[in-house]
């Protein structure tokens, strides 16, 4: 590889075309990248892809949309990539369950292997005794929060110097604070009511969202707040299984499963909203809740996982022990109400686009360093 020149590859579950806070960090890292001077090119294998790719794509990325075809695909086209691309200096894993794949590919270049690290999936030991045994052989680490960087570092043995934290952004441009859409309101029979929202995927792996806490302190609520709707938007394997437990509950007529929303509609759905709610005990950061900020919906999230992190301890929204349904209804109660305007928290601008394409080209500039370094020896 020319010193003059540094190409990138990176394997990614979900980027573009994709839906949730890793593909989202993904697209935003694949375009910090793009505006990153030290970097030429830059090979992304998507392992899915759920939806079209409508987003604009830079020049620099080469966006192998074929690899999300199924597992035997995606070998296919990263030894393609491998075999015809150009050199490599740097192999990124975007998932941990990726790492095998990932660590071939940088041996197959003599390159510098780093891993991408989010939440509970990388907080203990996988199912993937190969991944385990690759983990503490990485190069560099990529962290989306503190926490996480220290429970992966836990069981991994890797060094926290070798460990960048880098946090989610938000488009500061995009989501701003809107008046309610009355016509969207009608859409899910929210006109008149008082409105908690959360936003994410109904998965029965991943029961960690809060959707269940919020549920089980709801009949409370009703007693005090009787016009109170809980507004569910996402969609996934658990949705039966949640919608029978509010049937169960007999809250039936207070909850509204609006499913999936297209990221075009994302913005209105956050401004129905009276208080955005997210009690989670899994999230290694949680963009939704940055998202919510910035609309300036007022935000509830966990002290217990890397949302206290994505709230900067408290100066984003409030914070809540999931574990205790008292301080969790009491704290919605609150919110709900307060009389304050609708604004957007100036905190919130540590987190914004520009910000996170600094960090990521530092990080990158520190990872072409230390080839060149090796290089030279």
């Amino acid at each position: 590889m020319k010193l003059t020149e540094f190409n990138v590859m990176m394997l990614l579950t979900d980027g573009f075309g994709g839906f949730g806070g890793i593909s989202r960090f993904n697209k935003d890292f694949l375009m910090a990248l793009d505006k990153c001077g030290a970097v030429t090119r830059t090979l992304a294998f998507p392992r899915i892809i759920r939806g079209a790719v409508e987003e604009y794509l830079p020049e620099s990325l080469v966006y192998f949309r074929a690899a999300a075809a199924g597992k035997s695909q995606y070998f296919w086209q990263v030894a393609r990539g491998l075999r015809r691309g150009p050199e490599i200096g740097l192999v990124i894993c975007g998932h941990v369950h990726l790492l095998p794949l990932a660590y071939m590919a940088a041996k197959a270049k003599r390159a510098r292997l780093a891993l991408i690290i989010h939440g509970v999936e990388a907080w203990r030991p996988t199912r993937y005794p190969l991944a385990n045994a690759i983990a503490p052989r990485v190069d560099a680490v990529v962290a989306v929060s503190r926490l996480s960087a220290e429970r992966f570092a836990n069981w991994s043995s890797v060094a926290q110097e070798r460990i960048f934290v880098l946090g989610n952004c938000v488009d500061l441009d995009r989501f701003v604070p809107v008046p309610r859409d009355q016509e969207l309101a009608a859409r899910y029979g929210l006109v008149g009511h008082r409105v908690i929202m959360t936003l994410g995927r109904l998965a029965n792996r991943e029961r960690y969202k809060g959707f269940d806490e919020v549920l089980d302190v709801l009949p409370s609520l009703v007693q005090k707040v009787p016009n109170i709707k809980y507004f569910i938007v996402g969609d996934g394997d658990d949705r039966a299984r949640l919608k029978a437990k509010v049937k169960q509950l007999n809250m039936t007529p207070h909850v509204v499963f609006a499913g999936m929303t297209s990221e075009a509609e994302k913005v209105a759905h956050y401004g129905l909203a009276d208080a955005y709610v997210m009690p989670s005990s899994g999230e290694g950061f949680g963009i939704v809740l940055l998202e919510a900020a910035a609309c300036g919906v007022p935000v509830i999230g966990s002290l217990a996982d890397g949302s206290r992190e994505a709230l900067l301890d408290g100066a984003l929204g409030r914070l809540v022990d999931p574990r205790n349904p008292k301080m969790l209804t009491d704290t919605i109660l609150n919110v709900l109400a307060s009389d304050a305007p609708r604004r957007r928290p100036e905190a919130i601008a540590a987190f914004g686009v520009t910000e996170f394409q600094a960090k990521a080209c530092r990080w990158t500039r520190q990872q072409a360093e230390a080839i060149h370094d090796r290089a030279a020896a």
